[in-house]
């Protein structure tokens, strides 16, 4: 399986009418805007990831700190881009109530800081993020690893960091969820294979 394949040329490929906060696990590509290498180069069949590539990392394990029913699976940082398997899973009465105390919060908080009285039930506008679906997880993810970095690294507060939008592939069963792992096991070997691959075919012109 090539990264070709895996990376659409910006086109959805969300499902219609398919819910995206439902539990469930979740096959996600991210890539840096300009498929950039900013993470890391490879070396051997392994990424060294530079400074960038650690936030990237840091950022992406703390996820479920963020959502408490998310569970990750296997993930890679590649050089211009991430794969990694997020789960959904049911909440429970504790995570319900917490997300229930944190939206009051921040209701509270806008409501202090704007002075405009909120509806009981709010219109949902197109495209409004839901809470705890995947392309929240995925929108919070990368604000925070662009946040961080601005904040520590010089250099990296001009400019777009991610390319807009996700792939992501709804895990539909055992051998579907194997599959996946083992491509994001196998991506850094793979690239390696491919830079090598075209290094002779550069060396024999």
């Amino acid at each position: 399986m090539r990264d070709e394949g895996v990376l659409p040329n910006r086109r959805s490929v969300r499902l219609p009418f398919f819910d995206y906060s439902r539990p469930g696990a979740y096959f996600l590509t991210i890539c840096v805007q300009d498929r950039r290498p900013v993470f890391g180069r490879v070396e051997g069949y392994r990424v060294e990831l530079t400074a960038l590539g650690h936030i990237a990392k840091e950022c992406w394990l703390a996820i479920p700190a963020h959502f408490p029913v998310v569970r990750l699976g296997p993930h890679t940082i590649m050089p211009d881009h991430l794969h990694g398997i997020v789960t959904i899973t049911a909440p429970t009465k504790e995570a319900s109530d917490a997300a229930a105390n944190e939206e009051n919060l921040a209701k509270d908080h806008r409501r202090a800081r704007y002075i405009v009285p909120l509806r009981e039930k709010p219109l949902r506008e197109f495209a409004e993020s839901i809470a705890g679906s995947v392309a929240t997880i995925v929108a919070t993810f990368k604000a925070a690893v662009a946040r961080q970095a601005a904040r520590e690294l010089s250099g990296t507060k001009s400019g777009r960091l991610w390319q807009r939008g996700y792939y992501e592939h709804v895990i539909r069963n055992e051998q579907d969820f194997q599959n996946a792992c083992e491509y994001i096991r196998m991506n850094p070997a793979r690239r390696a294979f491919e830079l090598e691959y075209w290094q002779k075919r550069a060396e024999k012109r």
